[in-house]
């Protein structure tokens, strides 16, 4: 497999990368792409990225506190949680797919249950979320760790 073009040509696009594949002791120089971003150009652009870091996102055990705390304070709704977070916490993050995971992984716990609540403004029920009133106890021994966690980040991410 050959590439159409000349070793030593520049780059077409700034995510290209030029490599050597052996294929069956057949090596082919190729055009890789990736979606990794090009690395900083200057000491100036990673001095920006410490004064303005990206957000970081939650990972499942993190996901489960937050929503932990949310149910604490009252019954809600996936999305809703989502848009508390952005709201309360701006440098946090969630993924769906991880906030499904934290629920899955709650419910089968026995933690939280499910029920529907019509809403006036909407056509369709909400998927409602509620703590179970067994797992509230450990719940609360989680925020302890959770807001020591949720402190020193804020304190490196703001």
């Amino acid at each position: 497999m050959a590439s159409d073009r000349a070793v030593g040509t520049p780059l077409k696009f700034p995510l290209e990368s030029q490599n050597e594949i052996d294929f069956d002791g057949t090596s082919a120089s190729v055009a890789v792409f990736s979606r990794r971003k090009p690395s900083r150009t200057c000491l100036a652009d990673i001095e920006q990225y410490f004064r303005q870091p990206p957000p970081q996102f939650l990972d499942l055990e993190l996901a489960v506190c937050w929503v932990l705390e949310c149910l604490l304070k009252d019954d809600n709704y996936p999305s809703g949680l989502l848009q508390k977070l952005m709201r309360e916490e701006p440098q946090l993050r969630l993924s769906e797919t991880v906030l499904q995971q934290a629920l899955d992984f709650l419910e089968q716990q026995g933690s939280i249950s499910t029920y529907t609540q019509r809403c006036p403004s909407r056509g369709r029920p909400r998927r409602m979320l509620h703590l179970m009133p067994d797992a509230r106890g450990q719940a609360e021994q989680l925020m302890s760790p959770w807001h020591s966690w949720l402190e020193s980040h804020r304190l490196v991410l703001n």
